[in-house]
């Protein structure tokens, strides 16, 4: 392979950058660290007793919400400017001290750049790097998401290095590949430490980018004795043309068998013979060792080995976000992470839409075999007749208990019209609007669902009630209790989301047998956050009380945590996101 082949080598894997996971190539026998309590010690203790009267969590209207009530809040959303991607080493990233860091403004999507005003450095970083796995709420990962990427300055106790590292590692932990690469190409190389370092290898792998990791590994090799930075120095030398060294260190790894496997020295090696340095290509046998690493999927799926689809797992949900995007996967394999991804956050609805139609299998004449989820979802679009197009959607979303599944419904329900022909499914439809930001198309369903049978009516109003685009009434909510069908979380849920949101009249009659308080110092870090308007931390506290129990699913989260958060979101002037942050709560845990 002659110069030109290498560079070509190294352009096809400089694919997406994303944040922190554990280091990729553990010593041999190393166990993996046991799970960590997500909240700082005492965060669960109750909130001390004020010497004074507290300011009130919601001081009358609060901060006005200047974000239209549709407005997208999707990465890729129509109208929605591309955000470019900056490139640290090729020397044009030039920051005077002090100045954000960041990819995102209040122009396309970020938060002001008082998003972590008057935060402490060493408490938002220690919240970002407890929070391990991605979060229950798809709505909550996207604010949070952005908020890590805003362009704010960099709060008081941490230096500029560490910080990105922190975002960027839970926007990889988030399954956000693209945004955590991002965030890392935006900070100057000069400001690097020991864990942007870190961050950045473990993007690189995340996005199967081995080439992301060439301009870091001489200063990884000084700063850690992880045989990580050897494998990749190996690597990059292969594809810099210096055969001799690549050749060299290959040997000299083979020989460490009890600092790095005799299997991640081969991947090495291929990506080695790939790039047309010296040797052969030795075959992968992944039944060799167990489990999966950051290492061997993301060199494995740069040097074209195929992955076990039952390895993946081992990475932890948060790899639906990066697996979708990396084309060294199986399409059958990314076909079925999908929806996973979208649920997460991880991925649009028009991605998600652009994914079935270019991963699914084409039959002879290109098209997609009757029945399949491509033709269903090509119906669902372009169907004949409303009742078609009805069935088609209907028949993608199943028994509804699949979020990917609704919001991959999504495009199809906002390219309809509402008709009464639909209206037995009109609260599903309006769900799926609002589980992509359509407040405006979800809203204009209403008058079919008012026609239709009192459970339908009632699930589309309490939707609606809670994004903003129908009155919140005691009637309503009456309704709901009797007709709904809702379990009673499902029930306590709605009464907290409409008393966090102040949706209007007294929300206290329908919480007190449903909601069980919560005072604690968590509440009391989201008020206090709220009231200095720093709604990037915020959003961090969101998180932790989004993901505080159980498994991370809608089942194990308190209403009472949804209250407070919801509360906090339109007191610190985010009410698009407190909205529809609680759709989506109702719909998950109150629709059937």
């Amino acid at each position: 392979m002659g110069p030109a082949s290498k560079r070509n080598f190294k352009r096809r894997h400089l694919a997406v950058l994303a944040g922190a996971v554990a280091m990729a190539v553990p010593v041999a026998g190393q166990r993996p660290d046991t799970p960590k309590s997500l909240l700082p010690p005492g965060f669960d203790a109750p909130a001390p007793t004020p010497t004074t009267a507290p300011e009130p969590l919601l001081p009358g209207l609060a901060a006005p919400d200047t974000t239209p009530a549709d407005a997208p809040l999707l990465p890729d959303a129509p109208g929605e400017p591309a955000l470019p991607v900056a490139d640290p080493f090729a020397g044009g990233v030039m920051l005077p001290p002090g100045a954000p860091i960041g990819t995102l403004g209040p122009a396309n999507g970020g938060l002001p750049v008082t998003a972590f005003a008057g935060s402490k450095g060493r408490f938002v970083s220690t919240l970002s790097d407890r929070i391990g796995r991605p979060l229950s709420s798809r709505w909550a990962t996207i604010m949070l998401s952005r908020a890590l990427l805003t362009r704010a300055p960099t709060p008081a106790g941490v230096n500029d290095g560490d910080w990105v590292a922190a975002r960027a590692g839970l926007l990889l932990r988030l399954g956000v590949l693209d945004g955590a690469r991002r965030l890392i190409d935006a900070l100057p190389v000069d400001r690097y430490t020991p864990a942007t370092y870190q961050a950045a290898a473990q993007i690189s792998l995340a996005a199967g980018d081995i080439a992301g990791l060439c301009p870091i590994a001489a200063t990884g090799r000084a700063l850690s004795p992880s045989p990580l930075w050897d494998l990749a120095w190996g690597m990059c030398a292969a594809m810099d043309g210096d055969d001799i060294t690549a050749a060299n260190l290959m040997d000299a790894l083979r020989s460490q068998r009890r600092r790095v496997a005799s299997f991640d020295v081969r991947l090495a090696s291929r990506v080695v013979v790939l790039a047309g340095g010296a040797g052969r290509a030795d075959g992968i046998n992944w039944e060799e060792v167990p489990g999966m690493t950051l290492y061997r999927y993301g060199v494995a799926t740069a040097a074209g080995v195929p992955v076990p689809a039952d390895r993946l797992a081992a990475l932890g949900p948060a790899h639906a976000g990066w697996a979708v995007r990396n084309p060294g996967l199986a399409d059958a394999t990314r076909l079925t992470l999908l929806r996973p991804a979208a649920a997460m956050g991880a991925l649009s609805g028009q991605e998600l839409a652009g994914g079935v139609a270019a991963l699914s299998p084409a039959d002879a004449s290109g098209g997609f075999a009757g029945g399949s989820r491509a033709a269903l979802l090509r119906d669902a679009f372009t169907a004949g007749s409303v009742s078609a197009r009805g069935a088609a959607i209907a028949a993608l979303r199943g028994d509804g208990r699949d979020y990917g599944a609704l919001i991959e419904t999504a495009g199809p329900a906002a390219a309809l019209k509402p008709d009464a022909t639909l209206a037995d499914q009109a609260d599903m439809i309006i769900a799926a609007l609002l589980a992509v930001g359509d407040v405006r198309r979800a809203g204009a369903w209403w008058p079919v669902a008012a026609e239709a049978d009192a459970a339908v009516k009632a699930r589309a109003w309490a939707l609606l009630a809670v994004a903003g685009a129908q009155p919140a009434t005691a009637a309503g909510f009456k309704d709901f209790v009797s007709q709904a069908g809702a379990s009673d979380q499902g029930q306590a849920m709605l009464a907290a989301a409409l008393a966090g949101l102040n949706r209007g009249g007294d929300w206290a009659d329908a919480k007190r047998d449903r909601v069980q308080p919560v005072s604690n110092r968590w509440t009391a870090a989201l008020a206090a956050a709220s009231r200095r308007g720093a709604a990037g931390e915020v959003m961090l506290l969101a998180a932790t009380g989004l993901q505080a129990a159980g498994t991370g699913g809608w089942a194990d989260v308190p209403p009472a945590h949804v209250e407070a958060i919801v509360a906090a979101l339109v007191a610190c002037g985010r009410g698009t996101e407190a909205r529809l942050l609680a759709a989506e709560a109702v719909m998950r845990t109150a629709m059937p």
